[in-house]
Order: C-alpha cells, then structure tokens, then sequence
C-alpha cells in the first residue's frame, strides 16, 4: 500500500494548506483522509480498499535498512531464512533490529516468527559482511547530525570459525565470476544465496554458450535451489535471445510447484514472446497452487491477449475475493488484455468479486465506464468506484456524480463510525466541476436534515473552499488542477440553503456558524431578520452569535436602536459575545468606549480572556486615550506589576499602536537571553490553540518526537501528564532553550575515560555515590566517578521552538501541555 503523501498534507499541515478543513481531529473515526479513514495502513479488513494488497503484520516503526539471511553467516541456526528490518525512531530506546520469518499462504504470505534482535541502538541501516558478520549503523540518535556514529558487527564468534564462511569470503574475495563453468553450475546448488546467484549471472553472461548448462541445471535429478536458478538464468538469455525461452517448455507440468511458480514467473518478464506458452498459461490459472495460478496470471497479462480474459474471470470468481494476491493476479489480466467497451458483456457479472476486479481494472485505466458501478447493487462495488473515479482525476464521471452526490449523501448512516467519504468524493466531484447546477447540488445536500451530519458539514465546507480553493485536493491531499470555467459564488445560494439558515433542526443551528463565515467570506447576505434571530436566541452556538452581531453591524449603523441592543448584550453569559458587542459599541462613540474599556482592564470582576480581549479592541479604536491606557498597561508590565497572563497581550497591543517597548525591554533580565519570551509566554494561552498546534503545527511537529497518552515518536519524554509534573516556567523553558534541562534519559553525550576511552550514550542519573551511568542499547554501565577525566554536557534533540513558533504560539502550547495532567496511553492505543 505504500506511505501517502496526501496522507501528510490533510494530517501534519491540514491547518496551513486548506481554509476550512483543519488538521487533524482528535477522534480518529472523524479522519477524512483515505489513508486512516479507510485503513489502507491496516492488514486485511472489511472496510478496505481493493485496489491494495494489505500488509500480511505490522513491522517495527520507521524501517529503514532490510537484509535477509542469505544462508552462510556467523549466526545460531534459528536464524537461518530470518528477515531482519532496522527500526529508526530517532530516540535510542526505541529504535531496534526486528527479526520475522514467513510462511507460504495461498499465494501470498503469512508471518511467522517476529522478535526483537537488538534494541536500544539508534539503528538506521544493516548488511551481511562476506565474513559472515551483521554490520550495523549507529546514527547516534534524534533527527540532526550527532557526530556520533559508528558502524558495528555482530556475530557468534565461534561461528565465525566455520569452513563454510571461509569459503564464501574467499569466493568474493577472490571473483566467481573468474570460475570456470563446471564450478559455477555446482555453485548453483551452494547454501549462501549470494553465492548462487553471482554463478548464475556469471554464467548468464556468457550468453548462449551457458544454455546447455541452464538445461542440465532445471532437469528433474537436480536440487531444487540449481533448478530455480537454471530457470532464471535461461530467463536472462532469454532478454538477447528469446529462443532460449524455448528450453524451459519441458517444465510445462511439473511435479514441483515451485518450478511450476518460477516458470511462469520467469515467462512473465517476456510477455513479448509467449504466443507458444499462451495455452499452457491459461492452463495454469487453474493449478492446484494458488501461487501458481497468480503467477500465470500476471505472465499473460504481460502478453496481453484477450484469450486470457474468460480464464481470468473464471478464476477470480473461484478465488472470490479470498486471496488478495489472486485477486491482484486477475485485475491484472482485465488490465492488460480486456478490450473494454459499452457493450462488453460482463458488466453485470453474477459475481460480486468479479465485478469488484472490473472496477480496479477500470480504474487502472482511468476509464469514464467507471460510472457504470456508481449504482451497483453492491454497496462495496459502489464505494470502489466511487472512489476510483475520483481518486483517478476521471473527470468524464464526475457530472455523473455530481447528479447523484444528493442521493449518495442521503445513503449515509449515522450508525456508520468511522467519516463517510464515498458521500464527500461525490460532494467534492461537483465542488471540480464548480458549475451553477453543481454548487446547487452540494447547498441543497448541506440543507437538508435528512443526511447526515458530518456530510452536510462536508457540504458547507465544500462551499466555503469554492470561490478561493486550496492548490491541493480536499479529499486525496494531492494537487489538482481545476477547470478554469468554474464560477463565483453569489447570493444565489441562498436559497438551497433555506433549511439549514432556518434552524430547522439541532443539525441545521449547529452548522449555522460556517453558513455564516460563508456570508462574511463572500459578501453572500443572510438578511437582517435572520443575523437578529441568530444574535438573540441563545440556543446557537457562541460562534454564531458572535458572527452574527459583527454582520449586524453595518445594517444597524443608522438605527437609533441598535447601540441599546449592544449595551444589553454587556451582560450576556458569553464573554466573547460581551467583547464584541463592546467593540463594536466603541466604533460608533471612541471616547466613551475608550473610558469603559479602561475601567474593565482593570476590574476585578472581568476575566482573563475579556481583559485580552479589550487590549485588541483598543489597538482598534485607534484614539489617543486608548494608546494612553495601553501605555499605562505597559508600564505596569514594566514595572511588574502587571497581569502574567496579559504580558504578550499588553506588548502585542504596545507594537501595534507603535509604542516603545525600550524601558520594558531594558527592564528584563539581562542574563536570559530569552527573557522577553519567558515573561511574555509563560502564562495566559488559549488551551484548545495549544493542542492544535501540539498535533497540527507545520514546522514543529510536536508529535514527531514526543508521545501524548502513548502515541507519536519517543526522541522526548511523554507528555500525557507533563502538567502535572511540572509548571509553565519549566515547560516554556524546555520549549525555547530544550539544552538547559535535558530530561534524564533522553541526553545524548560522551564520558571520556583517564585512559583515553571515550563512551557515548544517554545519559541517566548519577548513582547515589555519584558515579555515572549511562545507557546504551539494552543496558545501562556505571562508571566510576574517579575513573572519568570529563563528561560533556548532555545534548537535547530537539531544536529551539522559539524559532519555529510565534510567540503566541508557543504561549498557547504551554497552556495545553500545563493543561495535561493526566496520562491517558492506555485509551490513546485503543
């Protein structure tokens, strides 16, 4: 299935690249990128995708190097045939060599055995030596230079005594490909994979001359590895001289089901040249190996002729969607060799599996016929292609689906967990072709009660993406260009989105707010009898009455009336509301507003989010009593005597009406560096901004090194219940200046010996008679303190936040991460 980027964009940057959609949601059933939503990650499931074969197990996280056993190595024999995968996670605990073995399954694989082989080694790559040693690659921890690498080996010492590996390192050493003939045909048999396959391409290079070794290699009498390697080695001839591929007829039936497997494996890599083998292939299809059959399979669909269609189809229907790699095999098939037309006359095939492969083979293709599954009566059918033609940029569909986005929205269930995005691909087909007809689809979707939440909520938001769209797609993450005819919004929707603007619903009043910033957002009126009822009435949400009063504003700029109504609202229950209404009080009448506004800057009874508030409304009146009470918050600062949690708010508000900040700047301490950002960011965040820039920031990708309640990456500490440990001058300390205080553990660095021996690793907390210890790998070594001449200072992975955050950012973090106090790793795995 493979990593996808798209998966990225919506997740890690959703917040930056796209206006309305956001990052990522903290439930994961609310997921809207394919990758999560749809488990494409996930082993074989219901809900999958089949255009994918699945991963047969999870591996470690973050491979990056992969070396099988190849036969002759300095390892106990429980490891011969073991796969052996680097795990790099940056942090040392927990990068590994993981070691896994696998079984035949049909035809694919299942896992078999799957340990731990090494851990606590910052592993980023791995290979067998010659001499029969494992060489590993020490990185040396966390994400940027170290300086600290080395390169290892492993192996059983007594092991390393053994014949064998003297004889593999001596064949390298001294050139197989400098053997006579004789010598490599025996070598065709050798135990160490290495060796066997450089004899084959030595003899394979001597061209036509090595066939009648090749030949004698695959008879019935020989050992199957020189069997196997016969028939590769005649499939190399074969790419300069296809006659050669004759030689390999006689296996046609053969007893052993791996040469049966590896003929046409081999035969598939000259699709060109299988007119002969063509009867025996399909013949294949029908092989009591599954493995077999797939493997026919793919070699005719790289001949591509018809005659292999029916076959195919007859086998995918036996196969019945039990083996995904037999499923593949025939998808393959109806790619290459189907001659798909309007008429072609297995559309409508009596099996579901089946018509599921058509739609995959359609898919490959990119071909409009796709919209003949949209209304299957297969649900999984529907969905497939559904999604093939919208992941596939098929554009030839899309006014199919936009005629029937409405009926595939009102299928959705709500009993349904996880997001459904068949219903958003339709929505967002339309959204492409961004024409009247289309944008009236989509509103009538987001109005009508009748569907589903989430999808009227996708709806809307498909609106509000409309006159000014995000370069990547809103559904794959991937850029997609649109056609330049699409048109702009008007008032003219307004009226498909009646339902939804009048509340009918608690649906409807709860996805009032994003009608309401589509209104403001392309100047779409709502009408004043609507914004009243909506500021009014207490039963929608903060968002909207808020939104509402600022739309207000400018209708009422003449009505007697309306300052009353905002005095009034100076005592609703919703502080934001209350600031609001303030600001907007102040417009009309600087002066008095400015009094006011002073007076609650200072009060007691006001809280902490209407005081910052109130500095932005005053940086807005733009009166010179409004930079005078902003002064005087200055130099209450200054002098210390301000508010914490309106430090930044204060200096925020300071820069904006262009007031000095020398005497507060010369007022902090002169021996922190950072001593602007230790004030101004300590106290006073917004926690729901916090998390989000925990889980969604760009550039600081907060869980790429640290875990919040048991997942993210472990380069840092867990976070779950950071608060609770420690307070916010600690916690923006470790965020501006993370070499200060390097959690134990979690310090890179290196203990230099009397003698002259360096050894480097993280560093752990003194014993209690002081001598050091630091670990490495799996175990943890004390050093005596009279036996080290220096110890370097511990080195943090992590890099300075204050250069990847604004100030208000990272005021914001600290809130959410004070905020964490209680670990919650075992609900975070579930």
């Amino acid at each position: 299935s493979g990593w996808k980027m798209g998966h990225q964009t919506m997740v890690s940057f959703g917040g930056s690249v796209y206006n309305h959609i956001g990052g990522k949601p903290s439930r994961k059933e609310d997921q809207i990128d394919a990758w999560m939503n749809e488990g494409l990650w996930n082993t074989r499931h219901d809900r999958q995708p089949a255009y994918i074969n699945p991963p047969i197990a999870y591996s470690s996280n973050g491979p990056c190097g992969l070396a099988y056993n190849p036969g002759i190595v300095g390892l106990p024999k429980k490891f011969d045939r073991n796969f052996f995968v680097a795990s790099y996670v940056a942090g040392p605990g927990r990068c590994l060599i993981e070691r896994f073995t696998l079984n035949p399954d049909g035809a694919n694989f299942k896992l078999g055995e799957q340990t731990t082989f090494l851990k606590g080694i910052a592993l980023t790559d791995l290979d067998w030596g010659y001499d029969g040693k494992l060489y590993i690659a020490d990185y040396g921890g966390g994400w940027t230079k170290s300086g600290k690498g080395n390169v290892y080996t492993l192996a059983d010492d007594s092991k390393l005594k053994s014949k064998r590996i003297a004889e593999v390192k001596n064949l390298f050493a001294n050139g197989i490909p400098a053997l006579k003939s004789d010598k490599l045909f025996e070598l065709l048999a050798h135990p160490d994979q290495r060796v066997r396959q450089r004899a084959q391409f030595a003899l394979a290079d001597q061209d036509l001359d090595s066939l009648p070794l090749f030949e004698k290699a695959i008879q019935p009498n020989q050992p199957l590895m020189r069997r196997i390697h016969g028939i590769w080695g005649i499939g190399q001839l074969g790419q300069k001289n296809p006659s050669a591929l004759n030689s390999l007829a006689r296996l046609i039936g053969d007893k052993e089901m791996e040469i049966r497997a590896n003929l046409a494996r081999t035969l598939g890599n000259h699709g060109k040249h299988l007119a002969p083998f063509r009867k025996a292939l399909i013949a294949m299809l029908e092989d009591s190996s599954p493995r077999v059959a797939s493997l026919a399979a793919i070699a005719l669909s790289n001949h591509g002729h018809k005659d292999a269609v029916e076959p195919a189809i007859k086998m995918l229907e036996k196969n019945d969607d039990n083996d995904v790699v037999v499923r593949h095999a025939g998808i393959m098939v109806l790619t290459k060799c189907a001659q798909f037309s309007p008429e072609w006359k297995y559309y409508d095939h009596r099996s579901t599996a089946v018509r599921r492969a058509i739609v995959i083979a359609l898919r490959r293709q990119k071909s409009h016929l796709l919209e003949t599954y949209f209304t299957d009566r297969d649900q999984s059918v529907r969905q497939e292609a559904i999604r093939a033609a919208y992941e596939m940029d098929v554009r030839k569909t899309y006014q199919a689906l936009s005629k029937q986005a409405h009926s595939i929205a009102l299928k959705v269930s709500p009993e349904v967990k996880w997001h459904p995005l068949t219903a958003r691909r339709a929505i967002f087909a339309a959204w492409v072709l961004g024409q009247e007809k289309d944008a009236d689809v989509i509103a009538k979707i987001a109005a009508d009660s009748k569907v589903d939440f989430r999808t009227r909520k996708d709806a809307l938001i498909a609106l509000l993406e409309w006159n000014n769209p995000p370069v990547p797609d809103p559904v794959t993450g991937f850029a997609r260009t649109l056609p330049k005819n699409r048109i702009k919004l008007n008032s003219s929707i307004i009226k498909n989105l009646k339902g939804l603007l009048d509340g009918v619903d608690k649906s409807s009043i709860e996805l009032v707010p994003h009608a309401l910033i589509l209104s403001e957002q392309d100047q779409i009126p709502l009408g004043e009898l609507r914004l009243t009822r909506y500021l009014k009435d207490e039963q929608y949400p903060e968002e909207a009455r808020v939104k509402s009063m600022k739309l207000l504003a400018p209708l009422k700029e003449s009505n007697s009336v309306w300052p009353f109504t905002l005095q009034k609202l100076f005592a609703d229950k919703s502080e934001k509301v209350r600031s609001m209404a303030r600001e907007l009080l102040f417009k009309n009448d600087p002066d008095r507003a400015t009094a006011q506004l002073g007076n609650l800057l200072t009060s007691k009874d006001a809280t902490l989010k209407e005081k910052q508030l109130t500095l932005q409304t005053l940086t807005k009146l733009k009166t010179p009593k409004a930079k005078e009470i902003i002064k005087v918050a200055l130099d209450q600062l200054t002098a210390g005597k301000a508010e914490s949690g309106l430090a930044l708010d204060i200096v925020t508000a300071a820069e904006t009406v262009a007031l000095s900040l020398e005497k507060f700047r010369a007022s902090l301490a002169k021996d922190d560096p950072n001593a602007e950002w230790n004030l101004l960011c300590r106290d006073g965040g917004d926690i729901s901004l916090g998390k989000k820039v925990f889980y969604e920031h760009g550039a600081a990708q907060c869980q790429r090194c640290h875990t919040m309640h048991g997942v993210g990456g472990d380069v840092g500490p867990e976070l779950g219940a950071i608060g609770k440990k420690y307070d916010s001058t600690y916690l923006l300390r470790s965020l501006i200046n993370p070499g200060a205080e390097v959690a134990d553990g979690y310090g890179l660095g290196t203990i230099t010996l009397k003698n002259g021996t360096e050894i480097s690793g993280n560093f752990m907390p003194d014993d209690k008679d002081g001598n050091a210890m630091i670990k490495f790998a799996e175990t943890t070594k004390i050093i005596k303190k009279s036996d080290i001449a220096k110890k370097s200072k511990p080195v943090s992975a992590m890099p300075p936040m204050n250069g990847l955050l604004s100030k208000q950012e990272a005021r914001d973090l600290v809130a959410f991460l004070v905020s964490s106090k209680k670990d919650k790793t075992d609900e975070g795995h579930k």
